[in-house]
């Protein structure tokens, strides 16, 4: 065959192969469409691994109940939000008196300026109670938890000449504190700090929030744990942590004046993976009246609720385990949760 007619059949056959090609090309994307609406419409095997059985919902001792209130949602995506089909759910071991408790709470003690030689701790339960007529101290033996207070209302010259030093500088000088009472959890210090500007007003003997350092002469400092996943850590107050220091800052140093740790280390081994409600579930929890209203504005009823979104709630007294809740943020600081494991996993 010449090269004349080896183009005039080319010529010729073209229109059939590219028929035949489009045809191949229809065939082929037609079959793997077919299959990819099989895939998308059979049941989704959700895993799960409910190894503690049935838990305990999450407790919170100031919270009330969503109940009698009225819940408009009006968030961006404007209909209730599902989180994920599953989440972990840890184990939070119990502790137990630890032998040589006696020297750790009186390191705490002395660490918080206490006179350990005159100011002996007398015991209440499990807690170690230190006290003298300007400072309070309860140390928890069995975990070494512990809450602090410094009566400082009356003591008007401790608010002169303050100052604000950067957040860097007032983050590591809390740290280095709660090294130096030996109560450091790792765990809670690989998460979010959050800086709070407070102002005490001599006067009227109150705290508020401040926006600008300049107006502030308390510095709170927050710690959170590390966010679980895409689940952000949320504590029993929302706005605040339990676990913080308030202090008052001068050029030659600082003062403690609250200081608390409330941390409950989670194992990393015993760990479920359960089954959570859907958005539209723990919606309708929250409008039934089975929320937890975490913070309210006195005599409001009607709520518009503007942001959705999943968390894990770190307790602030011991509970078997670190587990999810669906947060509901509305207009005027309203904040309720709402358990998020699957009810039939779920128990008062």
């Amino acid at each position: 065959m010449t090269l004349t007619e080896l183009s005039y059949y080319s010529r010729k056959l073209m229109p059939f192969i590219i028929f035949f090609f489009l045809v191949f090309l229809i065939f082929f994307y037609s079959i793997k469409l077919f299959l990819l609406y099989l895939n998308l419409n059979k049941p989704q095997v959700i895993y799960t691994n409910p190894v503690f059985g049935k838990i305990k919902k999450p407790e919170i001792k100031e919270a009330s109940k969503s109940a009698g209130l009225n819940f408009v949602l009006d968030n961006i995506e404007g209909q209730p939000i599902t989180a994920t089909e599953s989440a972990k759910v840890y184990f939070l071991p119990s502790s137990t008196t630890k032998f040589g408790y006696r020297e750790k709470i009186y390191l705490i003690a002395k660490n918080l300026d206490f006179d350990t030689e005159k100011i002996k701790h007398r015991l209440e339960g499990n807690e170690a109670i230190f006290s003298d007529e300007k400072k309070n101290l309860s140390i928890d033996i069995t975990n070494f938890n512990f809450t602090y207070r410094y009566q400082f209302e009356k003591e008007e010259g401790i608010f002169q000449d303050t100052i604000i030093p950067g957040k860097e500088e007032i983050e590591n000088k809390a740290r280095d504190f709660f090294k130096g009472v030996g109560r450091y959890p790792e765990e809670l210090f690989l998460g979010n700090s959050n800086l709070i500007y407070l102002n005490f007003n001599p006067a009227l003997k109150t705290i508020s929030v401040v926006e600008k350092p300049q107006e502030a002469n308390l510095i709170e400092i927050d710690f959170y744990r590390p966010d679980i996943s895409e689940a952000v850590m949320v504590s029993p107050n929302f706005f605040n942590s339990q676990n913080y220091l308030v202090m008052v800052f001068h050029q030659e140093g600082f003062k403690i004046l609250r200081a608390q740790i409330r941390f409950f280390e989670k194992s990393e081994e015993q760990v479920g993976i359960y089954p959570l409600k859907t958005g539209d579930e723990a919606w309708g929890e929250l409008k039934g009246g089975e929320g937890l209203v975490i913070n309210i504005k006195e005599g409001q009823k009607d709520i518009i609720i503007k942001k959705m979104f999943l968390g894990y709630l770190d307790p602030d007294f011991y509970q078997e385990y670190l587990q999810p809740v669906y947060v509901f943020l509305g207009e005027n600081n309203f904040v309720a949760y709402v358990p998020a494991i699957a009810n039939q996993y779920l128990s008062d």
